[in-house]
């Protein structure tokens, strides 16, 4: 079967937001009150800061780090490679002088002081845009260790302060939780199957949170049966077009989300 592109599934960004909370704000390091459930969730009412104006052209790059060690035998070089120390991190370049920007670029003893450099830890929220709409928010998993790497300063232009986000991995090698959105079934339609030959086809959601589990209500034709992954097969023995309706649950927590779709399964003789 040749591959089949899907340019639903590639990303032109148009606009990105960083958000933050700084860790003395989140008691325990519990950031589970503040996550967003949904892709158009009201940040500023969950409690997160608007870092406000970034620079367009600097964008919010993802720096991946990993070292690696190639070992060498006698006559056979290079037989083996290993990886170990991977880390991930990011940056932006702040246009704004506000008080939340304040917060991490020389912060002083006092609100009208200018410190020295010194490292700052705040919980990351980044919301990419496509199209006018919230297509990924990324939540850090730990607090992140702010690095003011250059400013402007008093200089002709647009004022700027560049800052590196230097992530800590939690206990699962994970940086970010992502934020997928309501879980909904895409698949639209089921291709026709005949009897007496096998058929077999997936179906698919977008969204919802951790694994999903998939449902029916209503009778197949004879033969095929659908499992809790949502791969509908088997070999039909019976013509019908039952209209089934099938759902699929995801695994948040503390109350799963779920979604139906009615949709005809044809078998034909």
């Amino acid at each position: 079967m040749p591959g089949t592109i899907n340019p639903n599934a590639s990303h032109i960004w148009d606009e990105a937001e960083v958000w933050v909370i700084p860790r003395a704000d989140v008691p325990n390091d519990d950031i589970s009150s503040f996550l967003p459930t949904a892709l158009d969730a009201d940040l500023d009412t969950l409690g997160w800061l608007f870092v406000g104006l970034l620079d367009e052209e600097a964008g919010i790059p993802f720096n991946p780090e990993l070292e690696i060690t190639h070992y060498d035998g006698l006559g056979h070089p290079r037989y083996r490679s290993k990886a170990k120390k991977g880390a991930l991190s990011t940056g932006f370049t702040a246009l704004e002088d506000n008080d939340v920007t304040r917060l991490f670029i020389l912060p002083g003893s006092a609100p009208d002081k200018v410190g020295a450099p010194r490292g700052t830890y705040f919980w990351v929220l980044y919301k990419a845009v496509d199209e006018d709409i919230a297509i990924d928010l990324r939540v850090t998993t730990r607090p992140a260790l702010f690095e003011i790497t250059n400013m402007s300063g008093f200089q002709s232009g647009q004022e700027n302060a560049e800052v590196a986000v230097h992530h800590a991995n939690d206990a699962n090698k994970d940086v970010f939780s992502r934020v997928l959105g309501d879980i909904e079934i895409s698949t639209n339609s089921i291709p026709s199957g005949t009897v007496g030959t096998p058929f077999s086809h997936q179906l698919t959601s977008t969204g919802g949170t951790g694994s999903k589990t998939w449902t029916k209500t209503g009778t197949l034709p004879a033969g095929l049966t659908l499992s809790t992954a949502g791969l509908l097969s088997g070999t039909p023995s019976a013509a019908g077009t039952p209209s089934i309706t099938f759902k699929v649950t995801d695994s948040a927590s503390p109350t799963p989300n779920e979604a139906t779709k009615t949709l005809t399964v044809t078998v034909t003789a």
